[in-house]
């Protein structure tokens, strides 16, 4: 077997659809095929910009074992702007024929020759195959946590994964959710929890991002250790033409605060969420002593709309705080930030300074399964 990197050209996609075919027969859900157009959907490289993806391929011969995609965005980290690579949707047949098994590092070695500072988001916990190729590739893995409200307590008990796992703990939480103990209870823990509010807020939906993001970046960025651009250009294309993300604009009267993307999604048997409406706070920008009210203002838009249950993924302190000042509820998190040994390098030390970088699920491959 000798594997060689390619960019994923036209000619390679029938040898993809037939690697897609391989991992179906394996039993492998289609969330972990890989992508059958050579030009991605999303941020496909176009001359001048400045974020962009781009897709490779794991070649032996003719067949395709593997792929992989480069998002290139502009972050800044220790005050200037940097390229930085977040590392997405790696895809080898390995998972289905352990002749293969070697294809994963072999692309990842090839991703990092190129761009060696480069981090991955998400992958649903330290225990999965990725994060632990990462770890044991000198990756450095921590957490970025996980933060909930509950605004329709009885559905949230009937619906919630984690506490429906077996037959004692579903009676547990049929009886609060029938008997309304469950209703009195979050409800109460909430409202302990909220310590911050302002008035006057608005939150008011707006189509695309203009001058005033532009304005907000320019004032706030310098005030994050890490943060990926977020300037009116960059959030067009980040959620451009896809009515399911929510653009908030956030003002006090007439001055504006910040914004922020949610999404309002009806969830259909997942596996987390049965059947919850789900509200996200997937993207969000203030400085930092502003983040209560951007956080404030599009907890109660989504409580408005009846979701049942929102949450949110932050890693700066700021913004994490503002969650709980809202009275948001933390859990353990299976959402992880894993980052090279150059850019753990810029970002020394970097289980210190995680709190001080600006990462959520507008990151890396977007608010995706939301």
């Amino acid at each position: 077997m000798a594997i060689a990197i390619q960019p994923y050209t036209e000619g390679f996609i029938p040898a993809v659809k037939a690697l897609n075919q391989r991992l179906a027969r394996g039993g492998i859900a289609s969330d972990f095929y890989f992508p059958e157009r050579h030009v991605p959907d999303w941020l496909p490289k176009v001359n001048g910009r400045r974020i962009y993806q781009e897709c490779f391929l794991a070649v032996d011969t003719d067949a395709v074992r593997g792929g992989f995609i480069v998002k290139q965005q502009d972050f800044w980290i220790r005050g200037e702007m940097q390229a930085i690579s977040f590392y997405r949707l790696p895809v080898s047949e390995g998972i289905v024929d352990r002749k293969y098994m070697s294809v994963g590092v072999h692309m990842l070695r090839s991703a990092l020759r190129a761009h060696p500072r480069m981090f991955a988001l998400g992958m649903g916990g330290f225990d999965r195959p990725l994060p632990q190729m990462l770890k044991a590739m000198g990756w450095t893995l921590t957490p970025v946590p996980f933060l909930f409200y509950v605004n329709h307590p009885t559905r949230f008990l009937r619906n919630i994964a984690p506490l429906r796992r077996d037959a004692m703990r579903r009676t547990l939480s049929n009886f609060a959710a029938g008997t309304g103990l469950g209703w009195i209870g979050i409800n109460t823990v909430h409202w302990a929890r909220t310590h911050f509010r302002v008035g006057a807020l608005s939150a008011e939906p707006v189509r695309q991002f203009d001058t005033l993001a532009d304005d907000l970046w320019q004032r706030s960025h310098s005030r994050y250790k890490m943060i990926g651009s977020r300037d009116s250009a960059t959030l067009n294309l980040l959620y451009e033409n896809n009515d399911k993300y929510l653009r908030l604009k956030i003002s006090k009267g007439r001055e504006t605060l910040g914004w922020a993307v949610v999404l309002d999604t009806q969830m259909k048997q997942n596996r987390y969420f049965g059947d919850l409406r789900v509200g996200s706070i997937a993207d969000c920008l203030a400085v930092p002593e502003d983040a209560p009210a951007v956080i404030q203002a599009a907890t109660e838009y989504l409580r408005q709309r009846g979701v049942d249950v929102i949450i949110s993924n932050q890693s700066h302190a700021a913004w994490c705080g503002a969650l709980r000042s809202a009275g948001f509820l933390e859990v353990p998190t299976n959402f992880i930030l894993a980052s090279s040994k150059e850019l753990t390098d810029l970002l020394t030390p970097l289980p210190q300074n995680l709190s001080r970088l600006h990462l959520n699920r507008g990151d890396g491959d977007g608010p995706v399964n939301l």
